[in-house]
């Protein structure tokens, strides 16, 4: 049996505007634990998403970080057998999980931020599905894209946003 996207989106969206400052974005997010977000104008119009990856691109061009070319290396199993132990340098369990605090939001130095808007890094256009999509053709969807959540739009207006946690949940638990 067909699942649909309404029965997994989540209802209540936070939302920015534009003109929302890259602090004030910051701190929205980290209220809200969540790492992104639809951009809608005073009348609601969706024009855009910010993301925490947005955030980190301005961070970095900012810093003028130089780019380098990252490799990986496969970690050692300590042991030849596999335990909880020597699985938590792999995978971070979920109770162990943490967002940043309101303070260490305000820690970030004072001018950072300060200067730009939303409307400056967000993405100006917005991966939009329908409430009755299936979660199937969603999941296909974010995959193809190589995006983290659609907005749920019915009749130009915005009803939810489903992302690849909602995903992973409505497969886990049905």
């Amino acid at each position: 049996m067909a699942r649909y996207v309404e029965e997994i989106m989540q209802r209540q969206v936070v939302t920015v505007t534009p003109d929302t400052t890259v602090r004030a974005l910051l701190r929205c997010l980290v209220s809200a634990q969540i790492s992104g977000v639809p951009v809608v104008t005073e009348e609601g119009e969706i024009v855009g998403v910010v993301s925490t990856t947005d955030v980190m691109r301005l961070g970095a061009e900012e810093a003028d970080a130089p780019r380098v070319e990252l490799t990986w290396e496969p970690l050692a199993f300590p042991s030849e057998e596999y335990d909880e132990e020597s699985g938590a340098a792999f995978f971070m369990q979920a109770e162990g999980w943490s967002y940043p605090t309101e303070d260490q939001t305000q820690a970030v130095a004072e001018g950072v931020f300060d200067g730009f808007t939303v409307s400056d890094i967000m993405t100006p256009a917005a991966f939009t599905v329908r409430p009755r999509d299936t979660v199937e053709d969603v999941a296909k969807f974010l995959l193809q894209g190589r995006i983290h959540r659609a907005l749920v739009v019915q009749n130009g207006q915005l009803e939810g946003i489903v992302t690849t946690f909602d995903l992973l949940k409505a497969f886990v638990y049905g």
